[in-house]
């Protein structure tokens, strides 16, 4: 079981592109099959590993997979998080924000916050917003460069920007490594509380 779900995260680990911020399909379909599978080896009965799924599969930009795990721990709030960056990447973004807020302050949010920060802080980055010719935009991200800034549902205020008013590649790319180092800090964390439910 470990080795299957170690080869996974290996993939994902290693997966060089970026999610885009609302994917059309799985990144790899083969490994959507691959954690479907490592499913049938684990008792779901815990939240953690249920979870755990949703998290394996909205790495892969599996959207409707891993919505038909978090639909079943809504009732918690890291399934709630999920369950909220999933609807934000399929672009229902007022559920989106409903999710987010059933997962109130989710312990990954602050590691989210002081990763995005330290992301932004750079004077790159800061050329980068400094560019951006919307000023809600460029407010909203250079607020992002404290760590009290950071909010989900702002973000997704961010993603309905990119979608619907900008056609900016060079926003679009700062905009899905934010949604990287989101996504990779609660999958850190869902992955800890799931280690103690997993079979060898």
């Amino acid at each position: 079981m470990k080795h299957a779900l170690d080869a996974i995260l290996e993939r994902l680990d290693g997966r060089e592109t970026l999610s885009p911020l609302m994917p059309k399909k799985a990144w790899d379909g083969e490994l959507e099959a691959r954690i479907e599978s490592l499913a049938q080896g684990i008792s779901l009965s815990e939240t953690a590993l249920i979870a755990l799924m949703a998290g394996l599969h909205l790495r892969n930009d599996s959207l409707d997979a891993s919505h038909s795990y978090a639909q079943e721990i809504e009732h918690d709030a890291t399934g709630a998080y999920w369950h909220g960056l999933m609807h934000r990447m399929e672009g229902d973004f007022y559920n989106s924000k409903y999710w987010f807020r059933q997962a109130g302050r989710h312990p990954a949010m602050d590691l989210t916050r002081k990763r995005v920060a330290e992301q932004l802080g750079g004077a790159a980055e800061t050329e980068k917003i400094a560019s951006i010719k919307d000023s809600y935009a460029s407010g909203v991200l250079s607020s992002f460069r404290s760590e009290a800034g950071w909010d989900s549902a702002r973000f997704v205020d961010l993603a309905v920007w990119q979608e619907k008013l900008a056609a900016n590649d060079e926003a679009r790319a700062l905009l899905e490594r934010i949604q990287r180092i989101e996504m990779e800090a609660l999958f850190e964390y869902t992955l800890e509380a799931a280690r103690p439910y997993l079979p060898e």
